[in-house]
């Protein structure tokens, strides 16, 4: 004998129907509750303008950070090319038994170096230290307590377009009438060069014998 089921016809009728086969009340039973969940699918405009605000609050915290660790980056890398171009003219200068030099300046608000004997005059053009960073106009600044060549004082300011010059003779060390310590300061904005608590970093020739390191925020002022 065949057993017979009683179903519901779901949303369509109150009524029962008998059917013949268990298999077509599951189906039935599937189709109304997929029909229900249907009613209830997607966002409420309340939750959609929670979202929105949380995402909003968490990008105005975290985007500072990010640039503030970008400027950091940007800075610390310009000041290792710094030092290692300085470092390079030291040993050239050794090595050959002639003067080098290294000459900076600032041209367009991009900050400029120039690697060269110091007979030599200093083509710019020639050197891609910053622009092989990536660096563009306006990203770094460039300072130093140069007044003359070699001639350190006590005070930092911007390198504009007048060159600054630190040359090396012909042992790798600076002349006997050189005045140290000489600073070249990297920073990531013009009024941070002279300011005593902005971000910068800096290569420090502290002795006539030319030693160097790095230094930063206060110790380059």
């Amino acid at each position: 004998m065949k057993k017979l089921i009683v179903c519901k016809s779901g949303q369509k009728s109150t009524k029962s129907r008998v059917i013949d086969s268990s298999k077509q009340c599951l189906i039935t039973k599937h189709y109304t509750y997929q029909y229900s969940s249907q009613e209830n699918a997607g966002f409420s405009l309340v939750e959609v303008i929670a979202v929105v605000l949380m995402v909003g609050i968490l990008a105005t915290i975290a985007i500072p950070s990010w640039n503030a660790f970008i400027n950091r980056q940007r800075v610390g890398k310009a000041n290792e090319a710094v030092l290692t171009v300085l470092q390079k003219a030291r040993q050239e200068a050794k090595n050959k038994k002639l003067k080098y030099s290294v000459s900076f300046r600032n041209s367009n608000n991009l900050p400029e170096l120039a690697f060269h004997p110091d007979s030599e005059t200093p083509d710019f053009s020639k050197d891609k230290t910053f622009s092989d960073l990536g660096l563009k106009t306006g990203q770094i600044s460039i300072g130093s307590n140069l007044n003359n060549a070699n001639q350190g004082t006590s005070s930092v300011s911007l390198i504009t377009t007048t060159v600054r010059k630190i040359t090396f003779d012909n042992n790798g060390t600076l002349p006997v009438d050189a005045t140290v310590p000489i600073k070249i300061v990297v920073a990531s904005s013009s009024s941070n060069i002279t300011q005593t608590n902005g971000l910068k970093r800096c290569v420090i020739i502290e002795t006539l014998l030319g030693g160097m390191r790095s230094a930063k925020d206060s110790a380059c002022n």
